[in-house]
């Protein structure tokens, strides 16, 4: 796996427009592009905040800084356009002032940065699932609609028993309130 930071923000600005482009379309079933979006993009912020801003300096040009403002706004209330508005932003500014400042940088240093970029990455993207997402068995969905009281629950496919699973504790966490 390349490590070398100017390749990995390649693939890593690659993947977040493929994002945007998802969450131009509808989605279909469990698949929640602006979510994917919104916690791909933290932790993309949080990593390069943490491992490839120190790298090239203190310096940090007004179109980035800009485009993150925008992208932390979004962060704590998004909506699909200003989202993918943000994340487009961000990578074009990090492809046009950091990328360059990037390849200036000796090799070791820049597989440095890579690696602790993708080690802050993966950590973020790891803390932000939410439990409501994580991947259940069927044995396990099985027993929470069970205790649910949903019907018919035997006759379910996963993804059946998920949205019954989901609905009612989407349920619950609105009576706990």
């Amino acid at each position: 796996m390349a490590s070398d930071i100017v390749l990995v923000l390649g693939t890593e600005h690659r993947e977040l427009g493929a994002l945007v482009e998802q969450c131009g379309r509808p989605s279909r079933g469990f698949h929640h592009p602006q979510e994917d979006l919104r916690r791909r993009l933290a932790a993309h912020v949080a990593a390069t905040t943490a491992a490839v801003h120190p790298a090239i300096g203190a310096w940090r040009p007004p179109e980035l800084e800009q485009a993150l403002h925008e992208v932390r706004a979004e962060l704590e209330a998004p909506t699909r356009l200003g989202l993918a508005r943000a994340a487009t932003a961000v990578v074009e500014a990090e492809r046009e002032t950091v990328l360059p400042r990037l390849a200036e940088l000796p090799i070791s240093e820049r597989r440095r940065v890579g690696k602790v970029f993708r080690i802050k990455r993966d950590g973020a993207l790891r803390g932000a699932g939410s439990p409501s997402r994580r991947q259940r068995s069927q044995t396990e969905l099985y027993e929470l609609a069970r205790r649910a009281g949903v019907e018919q629950r035997s006759r379910m496919t996963l993804a059946q028993l998920e949205a019954a699973v989901s609905a009612w504790e989407r349920q619950q966490a609105t009576r706990r309130r």
